[in-house]
């Protein structure tokens, strides 16, 4: 695993790849991050674990279940990086960033960097900042495989793309995989960290579910 020696270092990466362990049924939700040579750089995983009965649920066909999840993004020293906060109705996701200084519960409560909104449909997103204001927009594609982050300006800053992860898993594991790849030389520093976490929006949101559409 790599060491990074920040949360910005993992920010200015320019491509990582998001994966899922592949487990067949999966009580708690986990993303792996890896940098462009393949090296483990951080992990999300859910602070809560859910019954294996709920976790089948979770993975039928077609069935996304709604439910507030919190995931604890650290890095590969388990250094907290930032919290992602989805809420139950499954069309709002919260962003901190944790209080180091805390323990406990109070960790959780550290500062808003942002927020991940579900606009008129699940293939437009709206990304803002810590006072909820548009910083960015994430659209998909029909097959909501395929996401375009653009920024106030509507500058195409990123990209965002679901990936095949093979018949075996999409039929019969929990695992998904994700790219991210920022595409543009400058970008508003308050979406990194959305465009960062998003992959993991989309999977709760989306693809939680087997289908191999």
């Amino acid at each position: 695993m790599a060491i990074l020696r920040n949360v910005t270092e993992l920010f200015n990466l320019p491509s990582l790849r998001v994966e899922q362990p592949r487990k067949v049924i999966a009580t708690r939700n986990q993303y792996d991050y890896f940098d462009p040579q393949g090296t483990k750089v951080a992990s999300a995983l859910e602070t809560s674990e859910r019954t294996k009965l709920t976790a089948v649920r979770a993975a039928l066909p077609g069935s996304v279940l709604a439910g507030a999840r919190t995931l604890l993004l650290r890095d590969a020293a388990e250094k907290p990086l930032l919290i992602i906060e989805k809420h139950a109705s499954n069309r709002y996701t919260r962003i901190r960033r944790p209080n180091l200084d805390a323990q406990g519960d109070a960790m959780f409560e550290g500062e808003v960097v942002g927020t991940i909104q579900a606009a008129r449909t699940t293939r437009h997103y709206t990304l803002t900042d810590a006072e909820e204001k548009t910083i960015g927009k994430a659209t998909g594609d029909l097959g909501l495989k395929k996401f375009a982050v653009t920024d106030a300006d509507d500058r195409h800053v990123a990209q965002v793309d679901k990936k095949w992860a093979g018949l075996r898993a999409e039929l019969f594991t929990h695992a998904d995989r994700y790219t991210i790849d920022f595409v543009a030389n400058r970008i508003d520093e308050r979406l990194r960290p959305l465009i960062l976490t998003l992959p993991v929006v989309l999977d709760l949101t989306l693809h939680e579910s087997k289908d191999i559409l």
